[in-house]
């Protein structure tokens, strides 16, 4: 029987694991928007957001190029968690609607991956939170863009749902001579805090260039450039730092996007499969040590029994217990036979 209960909780244990959902709003992933209301509950029972949500574009998009993408929310009330989640969209199908279906690469999110759904926390519910992210642009032309948000509310029970309007990017095609950023390179989007970065920027139709840093949304300033490597300021604090680059060539000038490094304290990195792999063995060795307990038998007990010595015809002495007769009787009745004290 025991054995039996332990194959079951064996498959019992890997049928949860194996099928397990990974449903919005539980970390940042490539997510397509339907599963912004299927995967929380019933689609049909989410709420309208009151939030306002817009969305912002560099004015001159490049094919090939990289460019940034900022979703602006406003008044989104969300829950006690205080998270709220954002999609970027190519479109509002609900349905091979994630960046990548439209031709643009997401080279990093706002907390540094590269997921088209990421999830930030909101400190009040009257602030202004923004999404921002770093995207390699499309082939030239009409490119659609938009945002949406997902978060719970005060009163808990109901996931509320917005949506930005549907805005069309115009993506062109770059002048031969324009200074650029080499397509190779691909800007850090994130290190760990007490860790300096050196950046060497790679560059195309670029005589000259400098570089200036801010906090997020401060004040710029001058950073040296030295041999085309630029170090950023060591992250003592959990936090953004931005950097851009002004190019000069034989092109117009050009200004790079505002490009964001998240500094965050170091992550443990989990594999899920090695992960289940030690729990099931866990769930092994603590079966084995189960069924290697042999439960007492009725001849065990019976054996105990046969031990406690027979009780005389006049009963055990006045004031004796059961168990004072289980432990003492055998004496007290060889006293009894030989004549002794007793």
């Amino acid at each position: 029987m025991r054995f039996k209960l332990a194959i079951l909780l064996s498959i019992l244990l890997l049928a949860s694991t194996l099928s397990s959902a990974n449903p919005g709003g539980e970390g940042d992933e490539i997510r397509s928007m339907e599963c912004g209301g299927s995967c929380h509950g019933d689609a049909g029972q989410n709420g309208i957001s009151s939030a306002s949500i817009e969305l912002e574009t560099s004015t001159d998009v490049w094919a090939g190029l990289l460019t940034t993408v900022t979703i602006h929310v406003n008044g989104s009330d969300p829950s006690s968690s205080r998270l709220v989640g954002a999609f970027l969209l190519s479109n509002d199908q609900g349905a091979k609607d994630t960046p990548a279906h439209d031709g643009w690469q997401i080279i990093a999110d706002p907390n540094g991956g590269v997921s088209n759904y990421v999830e930030l926390e909101s400190p009040r519910a009257t602030d202004e939170l923004s999404f921002t992210w770093t995207l390699r642009a499309p082939a030239a032309g009409q490119h659609p863009l938009m945002g949406a948000v997902h978060h719970g509310s005060e009163s808990g029970g109901v996931a509320y749902i917005g949506k930005s309007s549907l805005n069309q990017i115009s993506v062109m095609e770059p002048p031969e001579n324009l200074p650029r950023l080499s397509a190779e390179f691909s800007p850090p989007a994130k290190r760990d805090l007490g860790e300096e970065l050196t950046i060497t920027l790679q560059t195309e139709n670029v005589d000259s260039f400098s570089v200036e840093y801010r906090l997020e949304g401060g004040t710029p300033i001058d950073l040296a450039v030295t041999d085309g490597k630029l170090t950023l300021p060591i992250a003592v604090n959990a936090g953004v730092i931005e950097w851009r680059a002004l190019l000069e060539g034989e092109g117009p000038d050009q200004t790079t996007p505002w490009f964001r490094i998240v500094s965050q304290e170091p992550g443990w990195q989990v594999e899920e499969p090695t992960l289940m792999l030690q729990g099931f063995a866990l769930l092994i060795l603590c079966a084995g040590l189960v069924l290697m307990q042999r439960p007492a038998s009725p001849e065990d007990e019976l054996k105990q029994y046969d031990q406690t010595p027979l009780i005389p015809t006049e009963g055990i002495p006045v004031g004796w217990t059961m168990e004072q007769w289980q432990h003492f009787g055998q004496q007290y009745l060889d006293d009894l036979a030989g004549g002794g004290p007793i």
